[in-house]
């Protein structure tokens, strides 16, 4: 799975696993600690089975960012753009959305899937008890824009504006 081949038309997706809790007071979701090995072992096989079988080529880890920005790290690697709804965002109950927006889960992924591929991605998802949903559309105009309920707004314009490489470009000037 790279970061360089999302499509427009692809839809996004979050795949996040929920069981587990905050370790506060950071922003770290972990939901590998009192999970056994056996488990983690088969939640990450879901990750190159995906690859393997052909279902998904585009795919980042969740870092520090959280979702939406690595979403935007995807997207600007991809040379595309898309739109999210927030709203569609699987988190854990009770947790405000702006919090879960800048957490870095233990177990988290931002998929772009091409849509006859979607079901068996999801299915995939849910045989491990893994929330995946599909949270945006890839297009090509290379802007991120965030939908909740009604209101639609543009974030980020990568016509305009580097998100990661004008940083990368940065280090390496300074090495």
């Amino acid at each position: 799975l790279t970061s360089f081949a999302s499509r427009p038309s692809d839809l996004l997706l979050m795949a996040v696993d929920l069981r587990g809790a905050y370790q506060e007071p950071f922003p770290f979701w972990d939901a590998s600690s009192a999970a056994t090995g056996a488990r983690l072992r088969a939640d990450l096989e879901v990750l190159p089975a995906l690859a393997e079988a052909g279902l998904c080529d585009a795919a980042k880890d969740i870092s520090m960012a959280g979702a939406i920005g690595t979403a935007l790290m995807l997207l600007e690697c991809s040379q595309v753009g898309a739109r999210i709804d927030v709203d569609a965002i699987p988190r854990p109950d009770g947790v405000p959305l702006l919090r879960w927006l800048s957490s870095f889960p233990s177990f988290g992924f931002i998929f772009s899937v091409r849509p006859d591929k979607l079901g068996a991605v999801l299915t995939r998802f849910a045989a491990r008890d893994i929330a995946c949903r599909v949270i945006g559309e890839v297009d090509d105009s290379r802007t991120l824009t965030l939908r909740r309920g009604d209101a639609h707004e543009l974030l980020w314009d990568l016509n305009r504006d580097a998100f990661i490489r004008e940083a990368a470009d940065a280090q390496a000037q300074h090495a």
